[in-house]
């Protein structure tokens, strides 16, 4: 492949990222209902009407508000990256036109990745109104300037986490087996992510706390916890920032590592 200018290759993914961010502008309103649909019943369910009639202690929603904000950056990460890779290899074959374009095969999975990534943030912006409006007088969070700037790393490595189960998830789902992506592996994901509980205090059930490791919203969950409340019994800080460093390393790893073995496949007809 002939060399090209490192500003030609920024040209390149920029104009691809804008092309698919347009393509999802497209489809907002559609794109708002699935970000926001999920985290709205939980917060209403959970995060109101249970602790208005006693259900749930009065720790419960300021330990909840950021299990929600994980999870829907995480969530819409891996949405906004795995649905258009597999609808572009296996429906619209619009993938094989940016594999003839000569650039790295690397940059069109990036460029794919940091538009789930965008789409991660706008999906965990969306969720603050909702949880403030339903859980607002109960959340009592340590916030300051010096924790402000402690959760941006935090919520950047989270949104990469996405981006990168997301590639790999789009390169092993079909298009046929979107609809039974949900159940059988996000609401798994949900409900073992420690968004209703923090990850000390499943060691009365020390099976079940190991287990949830296998889950990278555990790490995004309890790193968001320990900066903002130092009171609970959170996962040491230096151990869940490691975890999402690990998950990311390993789901980048064998999604890319997918990505090439379609991309040649695709090239190869």
């Amino acid at each position: 492949m002939q060399m090209y200018s490192n500003s030609f290759y920024r040209s390149v993914f920029m104009a691809m990222v804008e092309r698919d961010l347009l393509a999802q502008w497209r489809n907002k309103w559609e794109f708002v209902f699935r970000v926001m649909m999920l985290p709205a019943v939980l917060i209403v369910i959970y995060g109101y009407i249970l602790p208005a009639i006693g259900m749930m202690p009065d720790t419960f929603q300021s330990q909840m508000f950021w299990g929600m904000v994980g999870m829907s950056i995480l969530i819409t990460g891996i949405h906004g990256t795995a649905i258009p890779f597999t609808m572009d290899f296996n429906n619209r074959h619009e993938i094989e036109d940016r594999l003839q374009a000569p650039v790295p095969v690397n940059l069109i999975a990036l460029a794919k990745m940091a538009v789930g990534i965008i789409e991660a943030f706008i999906g965990g912006l969306l969720v603050l109104p909702v949880s403030l409006l339903f859980m607002g007088n109960g959340l009592h969070l340590a916030l300051t300037v010096e924790t402000a700037l402690a959760l941006v790393p935090v919520l950047l490595l989270i949104a990469l986490a996405s981006a990168s189960l997301g590639l790999l998830v789009g390169t092993i789902v079909k298009p046929m087996e979107i609809a039974a992506m949900f159940p059988g592996f996000l609401m798994p994901m949900v409900f073992t992510g420690a968004i209703f509980f923090s990850w000390g205090a499943l060691s009365s059930v020390p099976v079940f706390q190991v287990l949830v490791l296998l889950n990278p919203l555990v790490y995004a969950n309890e790193a968001l916890r320990y900066i903002t409340m130092p009171e609970l019994s959170s996962m040491p800080v230096y151990f869940s920032i490691s975890g999402l460093l690990i998950s990311i390393i390993l789901m980048a790893d064998f999604g890319f590592r997918r990505f090439h073995r379609m991309a040649a496949s695709q090239n190869g007809r």
